[in-house]
């Protein structure tokens, strides 16, 4: 990976940002609620990695496009994500974003969660503000605003399943298919972390029909990995370093390894994972012990042997396409694939 051209753009996507709140704050001087909320959004908006508004940088290259064009799409597709991450926090019930306090914590009460409410749909209609007012041609800005609100529309739809599905009995999950738990990956993930922003940067290129059609199936494979590499993360590694394992035991969240668990499981074992797996009382030593379980199972090594077929999958279309910096595009999807948080 380009890791200077990466900073480079963070850093520019993150001026970028500040400049538009920051004009929004002062538009509102004489409003101290409104300034207020909108300083919360920016407050949130910091530190993020800003991965998405690089990939938008990255879909435009792939055709040939490399300035800093991209810059409003980016700050758009960002706040919009720092958005969508404070109406998540209130799901959660978390404490911390970004090593900082969320808005639901913050307030006390139901005033905490009114307050992220209005402020995570904020962010939603300041990051479509954003792409109105670009300056770009009025059918740019229509097929845009396309992929934008498909992506918008997509991840909510992945969110609502995502919510909804730890609520249902261990026997309906091992009765399922495995295809309710790849309609999440695909809308909340691959959708919202690498279809859109690709596209959005593909389209401001020029990108033909066809190639956006293969950069749809490229993003539905890596996005599919991407997920499963986080679950990975989610279970596997130490909760003290990112603060995940225990909460997505805690939800039950369902995943590829869980699900590949309780179908290789016993019925002792089967009792083992009812008994913790989305228990909000579990403890970091039960966690353990489920991660522990899955592993002895099978499921770690079928979620790793995964990451690598939807990779290579992605990385293949990629290649086979007659496209413009794709050895950077590859070089940090491969960062994204082996993160270590």
């Amino acid at each position: 990976m380009n890791k200077n051209l990466f900073l480079e753009c963070k850093d520019k996507i993150e001026i970028k940002i500040n400049e538009i709140l920051d004009k929004e704050i002062e538009k509102y001087s004489d409003n101290e609620f409104i300034k207020e909320s909108i300083g919360e959004l920016k407050r949130l908006s910091s530190s993020g990695k800003r991965v998405r508004g690089y990939l938008i940088k990255l879909g435009a290259m792939l055709f040939g496009k490399d300035d800093d064009s991209y810059l409003d799409l980016a700050a758009a597709i960002e706040i919009f994500q720092t958005a969508i991450l404070i109406h998540d926090d209130i799901i959660d019930e978390a404490q911390k974003r970004r090593g900082m306090q969320t808005i639901n914590s913050k307030y006390p009460g139901h005033i905490g969660i009114s307050k992220a409410i209005c402020i995570g749909d904020l962010g939603f209609f300041i990051s479509y503000r954003i792409i109105n007012n670009a300056n770009i041609s009025k059918e740019l800005k229509e097929e845009i605003v396309k992929i934008y609100s498909k992506t918008l529309h997509n991840t909510v739809n992945g969110e609502i399943v995502d919510v909804e599905l730890p609520l249902k009995p261990i026997s309906y999950h091992k009765s399922m298919s495995e295809k309710v738990i790849y309609d999440i990956y695909v809308n909340k993930t691959a959708w919202y972390t690498i279809i859109g922003p690709v596209l959005i940067g593909a389209a401001s290129a020029g990108a033909k029909k066809e190639d956006k059609e293969k950069l749809v199936k490229m993003g539905t494979y890596l996005g599919i990995a991407f997920q499963i590499k986080d679950d990975l993360l989610g279970i596997y590694q130490d909760s003290d370093k990112m603060g995940k394992t225990l909460n997505d035991i805690k939800e039950g969240k369902q995943t590829i390894i869980y699900k590949y668990a309780i179908d290789h499981a016993n019925k002792e074992e089967l009792k083992e994972i009812e008994k913790y797996y989305g228990n909000p009382s579990v403890t970091k030593e039960e966690s353990k012990k489920i991660a522990e379980l899955f592993d002895m199972l099978g499921a770690k090594k079928n979620a790793e042997e995964l990451v690598k077929e939807y990779t290579d999958k992605g990385v293949e279309i990629i290649n086979n396409m007659d496209v413009s910096n794709k050895d950077e595009f590859i070089a940090f999807a491969d960062y994204l694939l082996n993160r270590e948080n």
